[in-house]
Order: C-alpha cells, then sequence, then structure tokens
C-alpha cells in the first residue's frame, strides 16, 4: 500500500503503513489484515473531532492520508443516500515517506471503451435538473456521468501512475494516487481543485479554497480562450454562484468572514483553461478537522447552490454512485494541510482492468444542454487521452 502526492517539484511517495482503514456505514475493514468490524463511519467522524481537536493537534500529524468518498457528503448533510456497502472514507496513517520517480517509457493502456452516458439519457437528467432551476428550487447543479473502460496489457499501478504523469505539463497541481492491494485498487487522480488548503504558522492560521468553473479547449494560446470565458454570462454566472455559496461555507468554520482574494483567474491545466477563484477565511486555535470537514464538504464546485437541495436532487439524477470522484483527498504532514477536489480521476480495479471514470459540469438557467454534453466529454478525453 503507497500514496503518491505531486509537490509542484516532484513526487514524493508515503508508504509502510501503520494503520488503514476503509469505513461503510455500518462496518469497516482493516487494510492491513483483511478483518472486518463493527467500528463504523460515526467512529471515523468523531476521531476527526478528538484526534484532530485544535490547530496544535493537526500541525503534530505527520505522513496522515485520508479519503473521503462523495456519499459521505450526503450523510453530513443529512441525507440518507449511501448504501451499506458503500465506502464512505479511507484513512492511512504512514510511517515511511521519501521522494519517488516515474517509471520512464511506459506504453499506452490501450484503453477500450465500455461504457458511457447516450446523448439521450443525458438530456432526459438535464431537462429534470433544469425543471428544478425553473422551479427556483435551486440555482446551479453540478451533472456527472460515469465511463468505463478496460484495458488487456499487464500494468502495475505504479506504471499506470507514470504513463498519466509522464510530462509535467500534463500533471496538475493536486495529482496524487493511492493503491490498496487488499481492495485490488488505484485511486489516481490528477486534480487541478482544491476543496481548502491551510496555512497553519504564524499569528493566526489562514484557509483558503479555489473553485473552478467555466471550461474550454486551451487551444493555440490560452489567452484567447480566457477572454471567451470572461465574456460569457453563463461561466461568469456559475463562478458567481459558487464564489457566493463557498465564501458562506468558509465563514461556517469559525464565524470568520470568508474573503474573495481573486476573482475570475485563469487555471491552465492540461488541454484546458478553467477560471477560478480563491476565498479566504481565518482559522482559531480550537478549530477541529471535523468542523472544517463539515462545512466545507462535499464541495460547492461539484455539487451546485444551494448544496444541501441540490446533493438530493442529484441523487435522483445521477443513476450511479459517484465515490471517489468528487470526494476529496487530505494530506496533512508537518506545514503542508491540503485537501483536493477529485476530479480528473479514475478509480482503477487492478484484478479486472478496469477503469470508471466520471465526468461533468455545471448547470444554470444560461447553459444549453448540447454544449454541456460536449464539454462532459472535453473533461473526460482530458484525463484519457494521457493514458
Amino acid at each position: 500500500m503507497w500514496s503518491i502526492f505531486w509537490m509542484g517539484d516532484g513526487f514524493v511517495k508515503y508508504s509502510s503503513p501503520s494503520f488503514a482503514r476503509v469505513f461503510y456505514r455500518h462496518y469497516s475493514i482493516d487494510l492491513l489484515t483483511g478483518q472486518r468490524s463493527d467500528i463504523k463511519i460515526d467512529h471515523f467522524l468523531e476521531r476527526l473531532e478528538s484526534d484532530h481537536g485544535s490547530l496544535e493537534e493537526i500541525r503534530q500529524k505527520r505522513n496522515y492520508v485520508v479519503h473521503l468518498f462523495y456519499e459521505l457528503g450526503e450523510i453530513l448533510l443529512d441525507h440518507s443516500g449511501p448504501g451499506a456497502d458503500d465506502p464512505l472514507a479511507i484513512e492511512i496513517q504512514y510511517k515511511e515517506k521519501k521522494p519517488w520517480s516515474l517509471i520512464e517509457n511506459i506504453p499506452s493502456l490501450e484503453l477500450k471503451a465500455v461504457g458511457a452516458v447516450s446523448s439521450r439519457d443525458y438530456k432526459a437528467a438535464f431537462d429534470k435538473g433544469y425543471e428544478h432551476l425553473l422551479r427556483g428550487d435551486i440555482y446551479q447543479f453540478n451533472l456527472t456521468f460515469p465511463f468505463s473502460y478496460r484495458w488487456k496489457k499487464n500494468h502495475s499501478a505504479k506504471e499506470i501512475c507514470s504513463r498519466l504523469w509522464r510530462e509535467k505539463e500534463s500533471r496538475s497541481p493536486y495529482a496524487h494516487a493511492t493503491y490498496i492491494p487488499k481492495l485490488g485498487k488505484l485511486y489516481l487522480s490528477n486534480s487541478p481543485e482544491c476543496l481548502f488548503q491551510g496555512d497553519l504558522k504564524g499569528p493566526q492560521a489562514s484557509l483558503w479554497t479555489m473553485p473552478i468553473k467555466g471550461t474550454l479547449p486551451r487551444g493555440e494560446d490560452w489567452r484567447e480562450s480566457f477572454k471567451k470565458l470572461k465574456s460569457s454570462k453563463k461561466d461568469q454566472g456559475e463562478l458567481n454562484m459558487i464564489t457566493d455559496l463557498l465564501r458562506n461555507d468558509l465563514t461556517k468554520i469559525d464565524l470568520q468572514v470568508g474573503r474573495v482574494i481573486k476573482k475570475c483567474a485563469p487555471l491552465v491545466v492540461p488541454k484546458i483553461i478553467h477560471q477560478y477563484s480563491l476565498i479566504e477565511t481565518k482559522l482559531r486555535e480550537s478549530t477541529s478537522l471535523l468542523k472544517i470537514v463539515k462545512a466545507m464538504f462535499p464541495g460547492g464546485s461539484v455539487t451546485g447552490a444551494p448544496k444541501k437541495n441540490v446533493v438530493k436532487i442529484l441523487s435522483s439524477l445521477e443513476k450511479e454512485k459517484r465515490g471517489f470522484y468528487c470526494g476529496s483527498t487530505i494530506l496533512i504532514d508537518r506545514d503542508l494541510f491540503a485537501a483536493s477536489i477529485n476530479i480528473r480521476s479514475g478509480d482503477f480495479c487492478m484484478d479486472d482492468k478496469m477503469m470508471r471514470y466520471h465526468a461533468g459540469g455545471g448547470i444554470t438557467l444560461l447553459s444549453k444542454c448540447e454544449e454541456e454534453f460536449l464539454e462532459m466529454h472535453l473533461k473526460k478525453d482530458s484525463f484519457v487521452r494521457n493514458l
């Protein structure tokens, strides 16, 4: 078992876990022994409060990785969505950390598409969600669907990571992966987006988030594509709504008002240009990790507004669980306190040689179904083509 993170100037690999457990609604499994127990998700949430109950306790953590699955957000928002066997969180404490280098010259996985949403089914879900917009139930919803792929050749988990990240310009800021032999799973993300990142040093700690909205192909000159995003009323409306939602989420943590530091800035990622906002709040020393997670998760940019209503509606529009996709990966290690939003992320079943990859986008009253369908495929292709 291991986890790999891109640190901006190199990869770091965490290994030799001393503790690793996957939590479900009413039970959990020790990922080192395979033993099942009645320790459930409520126990995990309680420990986010008791073991990380202050900023000083968070500062003391080393080599600590947590994966929050999207369905955990349904519980935090008081919905009954997750089934008994849906994974909700994975918690890992590693003993070792060292630099990691890519494996060179890994051939293509030659992925074969075996499942995708049809344009008809997409339109049916789009139209149902749009009715909620017209009634004023919600103001924006993020509609996503899964794509399934198979590969034939034998590739190790590290080889798959190396293939995806082989070119530096193809690595996103929150790229990471975790391989779990007991589950036969590789969770691989090339995410450009953070749920939160904190600076816990200095006289007063701060926390910020960076919602992303609006997507176009990068083209020959990303600046020209960015001008189109800035001139789009639909894309600006999306970003403004989610910026306001996340400012509110940050404020809920400690009742310290969130401030918009940047609004509508360009984000250049592999083959795509986005726009984003940067929002910041201050933290009290008594702030717990659970308090932050409850306020922020799931990320507003992958749900919509208002969040609680949208998450309930999405469960009726989307027929399959999101799982790792649109969840969050938290890394706490010395001065590093960060959590991604797991977009551009694949769930690899290594035994079956099967990858599930979700994609989608935010929809408002100004959205056009055909354009949103094409944007979903653009995001999907930005990941799949690298493999």
